[in-house]
Protein backbone atom coordinates (compact mmCIF):
# COMPACT_ATOMS: atom_id res chain seq x y z
CA UNK A 1 0.00 0.00 0.00
CA UNK A 2 2.97 2.35 0.67
CA UNK A 3 4.30 1.47 -2.43
CA UNK A 4 0.68 2.18 -3.92
CA UNK A 5 1.08 5.56 -2.39
CA UNK A 6 4.30 6.22 -3.38
CA UNK A 7 3.75 5.98 -7.36
CA UNK A 8 0.58 7.83 -6.79
CA UNK A 9 2.42 10.83 -5.40
CA UNK A 10 4.37 12.52 -8.36
CA UNK A 11 6.97 14.26 -7.82
CA UNK A 12 5.67 17.84 -8.79
CA UNK A 13 2.13 16.67 -6.88
CA UNK A 14 1.47 17.69 -3.11
CA UNK A 15 1.85 15.07 -0.83
CA UNK A 16 -0.88 15.87 1.19
CA UNK A 17 -3.25 16.80 -1.46
CA UNK A 18 -2.70 13.19 -2.66
CA UNK A 19 -3.04 11.55 0.30
CA UNK A 20 -6.16 12.75 1.09
CA UNK A 21 -7.49 11.89 -2.59
CA UNK A 22 -6.24 8.27 -1.74
CA UNK A 23 -7.87 8.44 1.79
CA UNK A 24 -10.74 9.36 0.06
CA UNK A 25 -11.19 7.02 -2.73
CA UNK A 26 -10.72 4.32 0.19
CA UNK A 27 -13.29 5.77 2.33
CA UNK A 28 -15.32 5.87 -0.99
CA UNK A 29 -14.97 2.16 -1.23
CA UNK A 30 -14.94 0.76 2.09
CA UNK A 31 -18.61 2.92 2.23
CA UNK A 32 -19.60 1.13 -0.76
CA UNK A 33 -18.32 -2.08 0.98
CA UNK A 34 -20.51 -0.91 3.76
CA UNK A 35 -23.01 -0.41 1.76
CA UNK A 36 -22.99 -3.77 -0.01
CA UNK A 37 -22.36 -5.17 3.33
CA UNK A 38 -25.54 -3.63 5.13
CA UNK A 39 -28.10 -4.23 2.17
CA UNK A 40 -26.36 -8.29 2.07
CA UNK A 41 -27.31 -8.23 5.60
CA UNK A 42 -31.03 -6.85 4.78
CA UNK A 43 -31.01 -9.36 2.55
CA UNK A 44 -29.89 -11.78 4.60
CA UNK A 45 -32.15 -10.96 7.58
CA UNK A 46 -35.24 -10.71 5.00
CA UNK A 47 -34.90 -14.37 3.46
CA UNK A 48 -34.00 -15.38 7.33
CA UNK A 49 -37.40 -14.12 8.15
CA UNK A 50 -38.81 -15.65 5.23
CA UNK A 51 -37.64 -18.77 5.70
CA UNK A 52 -39.05 -18.39 9.54
CA UNK A 53 -42.35 -17.42 8.13
CA UNK A 54 -42.09 -20.56 5.47
CA UNK A 55 -41.23 -22.72 8.60
CA UNK A 56 -44.30 -21.18 10.66
CA UNK A 57 -46.41 -21.89 7.31
CA UNK A 58 -44.96 -25.47 6.81
CA UNK A 59 -45.78 -26.27 10.81
CA UNK A 60 -49.15 -25.27 10.32
CA UNK A 61 -49.90 -26.87 7.31
CA UNK A 62 -48.02 -30.19 9.15
CA UNK A 63 -50.53 -29.62 12.02
CA UNK A 64 -53.68 -28.97 9.81
CA UNK A 65 -52.60 -31.76 7.83
CA UNK A 66 -52.35 -34.09 10.92
CA UNK A 67 -55.57 -32.68 12.10
CA UNK A 68 -57.29 -33.72 9.32
CA UNK A 69 -55.53 -37.00 8.38
CA UNK A 70 -56.32 -37.94 11.88
CA UNK A 71 -60.46 -36.96 11.40
CA UNK A 72 -60.38 -38.68 7.82
CA UNK A 73 -58.97 -41.72 9.58
CA UNK A 74 -61.76 -41.52 12.08
CA UNK A 75 -63.98 -41.30 9.19
CA UNK A 76 -62.66 -44.48 7.33
CA UNK A 77 -62.87 -46.51 10.77
CA UNK A 78 -66.47 -44.87 11.03
CA UNK A 79 -67.33 -45.88 7.27
CA UNK A 80 -65.64 -49.20 8.06
CA UNK A 81 -67.80 -50.26 11.07
CA UNK A 82 -71.11 -48.73 9.31
CA UNK A 83 -70.08 -51.29 6.24
CA UNK A 84 -69.48 -53.95 9.02
CA UNK A 85 -73.14 -53.23 10.52
CA UNK A 86 -74.98 -53.42 6.92
CA UNK A 87 -73.22 -56.35 5.28
CA UNK A 88 -74.42 -57.96 8.88
CA UNK A 89 -78.19 -57.02 7.92
CA UNK A 90 -77.76 -57.78 4.87
CA UNK A 91 -76.52 -61.47 5.46
CA UNK A 92 -79.27 -61.52 8.05
CA UNK A 93 -82.02 -60.27 5.32
CA UNK A 94 -80.59 -62.80 2.97
CA UNK A 95 -81.02 -65.77 5.29
CA UNK A 96 -84.09 -64.66 6.68
CA UNK A 97 -85.49 -64.47 2.39
CA UNK A 98 -83.79 -67.83 2.07
CA UNK A 99 -85.69 -69.25 4.32
CA UNK A 100 -89.04 -67.88 3.39
CA UNK A 101 -88.41 -69.20 0.37
CA UNK A 102 -88.10 -72.58 1.55
CA UNK A 103 -91.36 -71.86 4.12
CA UNK A 104 -93.08 -70.81 0.73
CA UNK A 105 -91.80 -73.77 -1.22
CA UNK A 106 -93.12 -76.05 1.20
CA UNK A 107 -96.04 -74.37 1.52
CA UNK A 108 -96.23 -74.48 -2.34
CA UNK A 109 -95.95 -78.25 -1.73
CA UNK A 110 -98.53 -78.63 0.31
CA UNK A 111 -101.27 -76.59 -1.57
CA UNK A 112 -100.62 -78.91 -4.77
CA UNK A 113 -100.88 -81.56 -2.35
CA UNK A 114 -104.02 -80.81 -0.60
CA UNK A 115 -105.27 -79.40 -4.54
CA UNK A 116 -104.67 -82.96 -5.67
CA UNK A 117 -105.97 -84.27 -2.55
CA UNK A 118 -109.35 -81.93 -3.30
CA UNK A 119 -109.43 -83.13 -7.28
CA UNK A 120 -109.36 -86.78 -5.85
CA UNK A 121 -112.21 -86.27 -3.31
CA UNK A 122 -114.16 -84.44 -6.07
CA UNK A 123 -113.43 -87.50 -8.94
CA UNK A 124 -114.76 -89.81 -5.64
CA UNK A 125 -117.72 -87.76 -4.72
CA UNK A 126 -119.12 -87.38 -8.47
CA UNK A 127 -118.17 -91.28 -8.85
CA UNK A 128 -120.56 -91.39 -6.04
CA UNK A 129 -123.23 -89.01 -7.44
CA UNK A 130 -123.08 -90.93 -10.14
CA UNK A 131 -123.29 -94.29 -8.50
CA UNK A 132 -126.49 -93.36 -6.24
CA UNK A 133 -127.97 -91.44 -8.84
CA UNK A 134 -127.45 -94.73 -10.70
CA UNK A 135 -129.46 -96.59 -7.95
CA UNK A 136 -131.76 -94.32 -7.80
CA UNK A 137 -132.83 -95.43 -11.06
CA UNK A 138 -132.14 -98.40 -10.98
CA UNK A 139 -134.71 -98.47 -7.35
CA UNK A 140 -136.97 -96.34 -9.47
CA UNK A 141 -137.46 -98.84 -12.05
CA UNK A 142 -137.42 -101.85 -9.38
CA UNK A 143 -140.32 -102.95 -7.42
CA UNK A 144 -141.08 -101.12 -4.24
CA UNK A 145 -140.78 -104.14 -2.30
CA UNK A 146 -137.39 -105.64 -1.39
CA UNK A 147 -135.56 -108.28 0.98
CA UNK A 148 -132.93 -106.23 3.36
CA UNK A 149 -130.77 -107.90 5.22
CA UNK A 150 -129.54 -104.35 6.63
CA UNK A 151 -130.71 -101.76 8.47
CA UNK A 152 -129.19 -98.31 8.42
CA UNK A 153 -130.51 -97.17 11.23
CA UNK A 154 -130.04 -93.22 12.02
CA UNK A 155 -129.30 -91.63 15.64
CA UNK A 156 -125.97 -89.52 17.17
CA UNK A 157 -124.58 -91.70 14.61
CA UNK A 158 -125.49 -94.41 12.12
CA UNK A 159 -125.43 -97.92 12.54
CA UNK A 160 -125.48 -101.17 10.69
CA UNK A 161 -128.24 -103.74 12.20
CA UNK A 162 -128.77 -107.09 10.87
CA UNK A 163 -132.15 -107.23 8.81
CA UNK A 164 -134.16 -110.64 8.95
CA UNK A 165 -133.92 -110.67 5.28
CA UNK A 166 -137.98 -110.16 4.73
CA UNK A 167 -139.42 -108.35 1.73
CA UNK A 168 -139.54 -104.21 3.18
CA UNK A 169 -141.55 -101.52 1.21
CA UNK A 170 -140.12 -98.67 1.18
CA UNK A 171 -142.92 -96.30 2.97
CA UNK A 172 -143.67 -98.56 5.93
CA UNK A 173 -142.78 -98.42 9.46
CA UNK A 174 -141.19 -101.00 11.57
CA UNK A 175 -139.85 -101.18 15.01
CA UNK A 176 -136.73 -101.71 16.00
CA UNK A 177 -135.12 -101.60 19.36
CA UNK A 178 -138.15 -99.85 21.15
CA UNK A 179 -138.37 -97.19 18.41
CA UNK A 180 -140.23 -96.51 15.06
CA UNK A 181 -138.63 -96.03 11.88
CA UNK A 182 -139.48 -95.56 8.36
CA UNK A 183 -137.87 -97.25 5.33
CA UNK A 184 -136.94 -94.74 3.37
CA UNK A 185 -135.07 -96.55 0.51
CA UNK A 186 -133.78 -100.35 -0.25
CA UNK A 187 -130.52 -100.19 -1.57
CA UNK A 188 -126.67 -101.62 -2.16
CA UNK A 189 -125.01 -102.06 1.43
CA UNK A 190 -122.92 -98.77 2.11
CA UNK A 191 -119.68 -100.92 3.12
CA UNK A 192 -117.43 -101.95 0.60
CA UNK A 193 -117.76 -104.92 -0.89
CA UNK A 194 -120.88 -105.77 0.46
CA UNK A 195 -123.28 -107.75 -1.28
CA UNK A 196 -125.84 -107.19 1.12
CA UNK A 197 -128.82 -105.25 0.63
CA UNK A 198 -129.86 -102.70 3.18
CA UNK A 199 -132.99 -100.97 4.16
CA UNK A 200 -132.13 -97.14 4.68
CA UNK A 201 -134.59 -95.90 8.01
CA UNK A 202 -135.64 -92.79 8.94
CA UNK A 203 -137.44 -91.68 12.47
CA UNK A 204 -140.89 -91.96 12.25
CA UNK A 205 -142.02 -88.34 12.73
CA UNK A 206 -146.00 -89.35 13.82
Amino acid sequence: MISMMKGALGRDSNPEDELARVLGERRTELEEYAARFEETARELGRREEQLRDERAAVERLLRRSTVELEAREKELVAFERELQTRDERLRAAEGELARRRSDLGAVELKRAALEQRERALDGREAALDEREATEVVAEDRAPRTDAAELYFVPGSTYRLVEAPGTEHQVGTDIELEGERYRIARVGPSPLPRDTRRCAYLVRDAS
